[in-house]
C-alpha cells in the first residue's frame, strides 16, 4: 500500500513538472486560442507567461506583445494595456495603432495631459495612417470638453446680470470675458484639427463676438 502511494505521488510530481514546463511558444499558442474565444483574462495571463519565459537572444514575437496589450484593454486593465502597447510600439509593431491605444489607456487612467501629448505627437508622425482618424476624434473630443467648461462658466456669470445692479454690470462682463478667453484656445485647436467642425465654429464665433463687444 505504501509502495502504491509512493508511486502515485511520483506520477503526480512528474505530471506536474511536465505541466509547468510549457514552452513560450506553447503558452503563446494557448493565449491565441484564449483570445480567439474572447477569454481575455486567460489570454493575458498566458501571454504574460510567454513573455516572461521568452528565450534570451530570440527575437520577441511582436504580434504577441500587441495581443497581450489588447487582452488587457478588453478587461479594462489599462495599466497593463499601457505597458504592453508601449512595448509593442518600441518593438515596431503597428506603432500608429499602438499610439492610439496608448492614448486611450492614458485617458482611461485619468492622465489627460499625457494623452494630449501622445495624440499631438502621433498626429504629426502618422498623418497618413488610418489610425489618424480615431486619434483626431479623440483629441477633438478632449478639446471640446476642456473648452466647454470655462465657456459654460462664462454663460453662468452672464446669467447673473439679469438680477444685478447696473453698477455691477461691467464687473460681470469682465469676469465672463475672462472665462471666454480661457475657453477660446480650445475651440481654435479643434478647428486646427477639424476645420469643418460646426460646433467649434459656432462657439468660437460667439466667443469672438462677446470679446469684441458686438454681442452683449
Amino acid at each position: 500500500m505504501k509502495y502504491l502511494l509512493t508511486l502515485s505521488f511520483l506520477v503526480f510530481m512528474v505530471a506536474g513538472a511536465f505541466a509547468q514546463d510549457k514552452t513560450a511558444a506553447e503558452l503563446k499558442n494557448e493565449g491565441n486560442e484564449a483570445l480567439r474565444t474572447k477569454s481575455y483574462q486567460g489570454a493575458l495571463e498566458l501571454f504574460e507567461k510567454a513573455i516572461a519565459s521568452w528565450e534570451e537572444g530570440v527575437e520577441m514575437d511582436t504580434k504577441m506583445v500587441y495581443n497581450t496589450a489588447t487582452s488587457a484593454r478588453k478587461i479594462k486593465n489599462y495599466e497593463k494595456a499601457l505597458k504592453y502597447y508601449t512595448m509593442a510600439k518600441e518593438l515596431g509593431y503597428k506603432p500608429d495603432y499602438c499610439t492610439y491605444y496608448i492614448a486611450k489607456s492614458l485617458n482611461s487612467l485619468g492622465k489627460e495631459d499625457d494623452m494630449e501629448k501622445v495624440l499631438v505627437a502621433g498626429l504629426d508622425e502618422y498623418k497618413t495612417s488610418k489610425a489618424a482618424g480615431p486619434m483626431k476624434k479623440m483629441l477633438v473630443t478632449y478639446y471640446l470638453k476642456e473648452g466647454a467648461s470655462p465657456y459654460n462658466k462664462a454663460g453662468g456669470i452672464l446669467a447673473t446680470a439679469a438680477k444685478a445692479e447696473p453698477t455691477q454690470y461691467d464687473g460681470i462682463i469682465a469676469r465672463a470675458n475672462a472665462k471666454f478667453e480661457e475657453a477660446k484656445p480650445f475651440f481654435e485647436k479643434v478647428l486646427e484639427i477639424d476645420p469643418n467642425n460646426a460646433s467649434a465654429k459656432a462657439t468660437l464665433a460667439e466667443i469672438n463676438d462677446r470679446l469684441s463687444g458686438t454681442k452683449s
